[in-house]
């Protein structure tokens, strides 16, 4: 593929911010879930968390420097080292599709009810796969760029709705269950796709590698928290009736120099979705490009977008089967695997391999 240059650690970390944020824009409210404020209170509790589950990574790629899980995967575990990149390009593969098929449904439901979803789904992985073969670095620019455009409405509707905000709505950690609690940590930990991204790109980043978890988080935190806190402050109980709560604020929200954001805000959203399909196409990409020759590694992120795109037409018509998708990486096992497990492995295949010689 063109485009193996290296990205700075704030350019990942941006990538990685934009496409966490994009998840929650699309996540749809339950009735029983914990409130705004213990969202947002669970969230550097949930880094801490992240931090420790990511001591073998951060310990395995210390030990091999410049060098990818797929790399050490290869030299310590020979043949069998092809799990890993499978692995991988599974997990990329059910993050494209679920990402695909969730704003797809977003785009119809809210702006373009007569429009089916197999065009928005061939042009997002069309986009998105020509930008994920250009390489990291016209991604990482087109990111920052989003990341600007991103911030300033942001801001806008923070203070269209900062007089109106009813800050009552904001119930204290103690009228939520533990089990509601719990649940919310999980997902806020273990189900953060964006983890195993960071393990599988963090080779591209020239310097400071260490730093893009929490650059990242820093990012992550600060926005999640203040989209949590100003929704439930905006809609309240309203909000758990919404399927898209964020944009229904965005519809609210009025300022002086737009009277209208939900429109701004779509097409933002679109930019973000792009940047995750391309984070994720990136990753489905390089695995698949380890389990084929050589010569057809130049095709392997227009075969991962081609494949997405079937797959997610198909299943966009199978709620059920996304839904099961969805709770599945809500638990977390996916992301436990690939970010702890075999992290764990390898570091222990190391030591054993180390010790015998």
């Amino acid at each position: 593929m063109k485009g193996e240059s290296a990205i700075s650690s704030w350019q990942l970390a941006v990538l990685l911010f934009l496409s966490r944020v994009m998840q929650f824009f699309l996540a749809a409210p339950q009735k029983e879930q914990p409130g705004a404020l213990t969202a947002a209170l669970l969230l550097p509790v949930s880094v801490v968390a992240s931090a420790l589950l990511l001591l073998p990574a951060y310990f395995l790629l210390r030990r091999h420097p410049g060098k990818g899980l797929l790399d050490i995967a290869g030299e310590n575990w020979g043949r069998i080292g092809v799990v890993c990149p499978a692995a991988f390009f599974l997990f990329s593969l059910c993050v494209l599709i679920q990402t695909t098929c969730a704003f797809s449904y977003f785009l119809t439901s809210v702006a373009y009810a007569q429009t089916s979803p197999w065009l928005f789904i061939l042009l997002l992985l069309a986009v998105g796969g020509y930008t994920a073969s250009m390489g990291y670095e016209p991604t990482a620019r087109f990111g920052s760029f989003v990341l600007v455009a991103f911030v300033i409405p942001l801001l806008f509707v923070g203070i269209s709705l900062w007089p109106q905000a009813q800050w009552e709505f904001l119930r204290p950690p103690s009228y939520d269950g533990w089990q509601n609690q719990m649940f919310l940590f999980i997902n806020l930990t273990l189900g953060n796709v964006e983890t195993a991204a960071l393990l599988f790109l963090i080779p591209a980043v020239n310097q400071n590698k260490g730093s893009v978890f929490w650059k990242w988080s820093l990012l992550s935190m600060v926005a999640l928290a203040a989209i949590f806190l100003f929704t439930a402050a905006a809609l309240g109980d309203y909000a758990k009736s919404q399927r898209f709560p964020f944009y229904t604020v965005t519809k609210i929200a009025e300022v002086s120099i737009f009277q209208r954001l939900d429109s701004l805000h779509v097409a933002l959203w679109v930019f973000m979705a792009l940047v995750r399909l391309s984070l994720f196409l990136e990753v489905a990409g390089k695995s698949l490009a380890r389990m084929l020759p050589q010569k057809a590694s130049k095709y392997t992120v227009g075969a991962c977008a081609v494949l997405a795109a079937v797959l997610s037409g198909i299943l966009t018509e199978k709620p059920d089967v996304l839904e099961k998708l969805g709770d599945l990486f809500a638990g977390g096992l996916p992301a436990l695997l690939l970010t702890v497990l075999l992290p764990l492995l390898l570091l222990l295949s190391c030591r054993k391999g180390r010790a015998g010689r």
